[in-house]
């Protein structure tokens, strides 16, 4: 039987793409009566020679049934659930330079059977900076300059010194220094290979996957796909038991410039591995969550992590963690939302819950139920005791679509994220959203006299902010709200969003008046309305036509009731047709001088943005507003949070509109 599984697991279609690793699979196959079997631990390996080695383990059976499989060098090149199914492979191959093994790609299959892949070393960003004319600049030493950054960047030193060693700082003499730092990358792969299609997701600092040094996180934490960091945590504590398996590996520590730490982070760290605080702290998620101090924290892998299994029968992916079965994803629903089990802590979304008894678990999702019976290869506990109870609610998400949510796909479902580019092209229009937010939220905050305006806002239309609709609605207060949609799987994510956000917060009864509506077939009769405040995104393709923009402006103020706040982003040029419309612009800016994309310049470095697009807080004039109205042609522009002098390219930690205190 253990035979049969093995050479069924090498020769699944679609589990090897690398060059190389159909040979490293062909030859386990072909010499696998001469393995000898060794079982330590409750694991299995099979091995040449008398004792199994890093150097001639062949493939490893754990007490769970999941499998890793080893090249001729001992690097795992394959690991694979017990019925097979591929969870993550790897491409090793000698540094041109160095002549040592290094990573050169991994691929991870997410719970939805999408890809996701990680590209080592995949960029070098180099800038120069020039000290000469600052006083003693002769003197200056390469520890002062760091000692300056971390200074400037508001980072500690120490990490600094691990980033920026020597080679990363080099003098080109009379005061001038070339700035390197080499980032790693994560890339959606939506037909399973680099070759094909590769979609950037973010950039992670370097890691040493050889010889592990660091727990990588991702920047672009956003542009994530579900699922992606259990994926990554699940090879990275894979090659970290290979590579401490003869000689201990040291600890780990979450590092970088600065660091990102949430307390979702640290729940995905602590699944694979156990923190450690510094020595006399108690307190190990507070010293985490500092981020001068999240470093400190060392991190040792789980003897036990979660494991994931695949059922082609039943078309879902489980995760089980010490026996219980924390999630499950059905991979063909057009819902990506995974039912959790509320019982052994987890957070259920959108009332997607898994219940678990003797023989089988329930998936719940509202009124339906769907029962599974286990599998004995899941290796999962049974529960006799009752389960959690599930709280009750006024109504579910559907409650937003008037019960009738649009039809979507489950792949484009698994997509809907912002996706920034990876090099030096302009970011796409939905990307573009998330930072507008943010700025349309600071007007909010900062803006004289908003809150009272806000206060009296009883009806919102939100139109062409698909990306964001979530963030567009106030939980707080009840308001009747207008979403018009053009993208169904971007309005179901929001929808979910925005159930969970108010669920959460007990504010769902402030929401009751919340529909979202298709655009093609309620654009005419909503602009026919009238209403207190309106977020529209005019689409940049309509930017070189004056006409357009201008009837887009007209039936935006026609829709504004007199005092009403209207959010625009659009060319910057329009704003000299709002006195003609009697609109009063209160604030006026560039996105690309905005400091929420100066922010997100510091992990993109290269990205571009359109020129002309902007965003303003515009108000619709009305009798109480004539005598107080700006003179036509009045510039207005924000204040704007203050950004720190960069050196190179100074990292902060980027800010989103939604949801931001999470």
């Amino acid at each position: 039987m253990l035979e049969k599984k093995i050479l069924a697991a090498l020769s699944r279609p679609g589990s090897l793409s690398f060059d190389g690793n159909e040979a490293s699979a062909a030859s386990i196959r072909d010499n696998f009566a001469q393995l000898k079997t060794t079982k330590l631990n409750g694991a299995t390996f099979l091995h040449d020679g008398d004792a199994p080695s890093i150097a001639n383990t062949r493939a490893k059976v754990y007490p769970t049934g999941h499998m890793a499989f080893y090249n001729a060098e001992g690097r795992r090149f394959l690991g694979t659930d017990p019925g097979g199914h591929p969870l993550h492979e790897a491409k090793w191959s000698p540094d041109p330079s160095t002549g040592e093994t290094c990573l050169e790609q991994a691929r991870m299959q997410l719970d939805s059977l999408q890809w996701i892949g990680v590209q080592p070393r995949s960029r070098t960003f180099q800038s120069q900076i020039d000290i000469k004319g600052q006083p003693g600049w002769e003197d200056m030493t390469l520890e002062f300059l760091r000692e300056k950054a971390a200074e400037v960047w508001r980072v500690p030193l120490s990490e600094v010194n691990y980033f920026y060693t020597k080679e990363n700082l080099e003098s080109l003499g009379d005061g001038k220094y070339n700035v390197k730092l080499t980032k790693d990358s994560l890339y959606a792969l939506p037909d399973g290979n680099f070759e094909d299609r590769k979609v950037f997701l973010s950039f992670m600092f370097q890691v040493n996957w050889a010889r592990l040094d660091i727990i990588p996180v991702v920047e672009l934490f956003q542009s994530t796909l579900p699922g992606s960091g259990g994926a990554v945590f699940e090879f990275l504590w894979g090659i970290y038991e290979d590579q401490s398996r003869e000689v201990a590996l040291g600890t780990l520590r979450y590092r970088g410039l600065p660091t990102y730490p949430s307390t979702a982070a640290y729940n995905i760290f602590a699944s694979f591995f156990i923190p450690k605080a510094p020595e006399g702290e108690d307190d190990i998620l507070r010293v985490f969550m500092d981020t001068n101090r999240s470093h400190e924290v060392t991190w040792t892998p789980q003897p036990n992590p979660p494991w994931r299994y695949f059922s082609d029968d039943s078309k879902l992916c489980l995760t089980v963690h010490n026996g219980d079965i924390y999630k499950v994803t059905c991979y063909d629903e057009t819902n990506p939302i995974p039912y959790i089990n509320r019982t052994i802590g987890g957070n259920p979304s959108c009332q997607r819950e898994v219940l678990v008894s003797v023989n089988s678990f329930t998936l719940v999702d509202g009124e339906d139920r769907t029962e599974v019976s286990f599998h004995p290869e899941w290796n999962v506990n049974p529960q006799t005791e009752l389960p959690a109870k599930i709280p009750e609610y006024p109504y579910n998400w559907k409650w937003f679509f008037n019960g009738f949510p649009p039809e979507t796909d489950n792949i484009k479902s698994v997509y809907t994220v912002p996706f920034y580019p990876e090099g030096d092209a302009e970011i796409d229009e939905p990307a573009l959203q998330p930072l507008a937010l943010d700025q349309i939220i600071y007007y909010m905050e900062m803006a004289p006299g908003m809150s009272a305006r806000l206060e009296k806002v009883e009806r919102v239309l939100v139109h062409t902010f698909d990306m964001v609709i979530a963030g567009c609605i106030d939980c707080t207060h009840e308001r009747e709200y207008t979403v018009l949609y053009s993208d169904p799987e971007l309005a179901q994510k929001n929808a979910h969003q925005l159930w969970d956000y108010a669920a959460k917060r007990k504010q769902l009864d402030n929401l009751k008046k919340v529909s979202f509506l298709p655009e093609r077939k309620h654009l005419e009769d909503v602009y026919n309305d009238k209403y207190g405040m309106v977020f529209k995104w005019i689409p940049m393709f309509y930017f070189q036509d004056r006409g357009v923009c201008e009837q887009i402006l007209a039936s935006s103020a026609r829709a504004l009731l007199p005092g009403g706040i209207l959010f625009l982003v659009g060319p910057k040029p329009i704003r000299g047709l709002f006195d003609h419309y009697g609109l009063d612009c209160l604030y006026d800016d560039l996105m690309m001088n905005m400091p929420f994309y100066r922010q997100h310049l510091k992990m993109c470095p290269e990205n571009l943005i359109h020129q002309d697009i902007a965003v303003f807080l515009v108000i619709k004039r009305g009798a109480e507003d004539e005598q107080s109205a700006p003179e036509a042609g009045t510039p207005a522009s924000s204040p704007q949070p203050e950004l720190q002098t960069d050196f190179a390219s100074e990292p902060d930690i980027p800010l989103r509109g939604f949801n931001r205190d999470e």
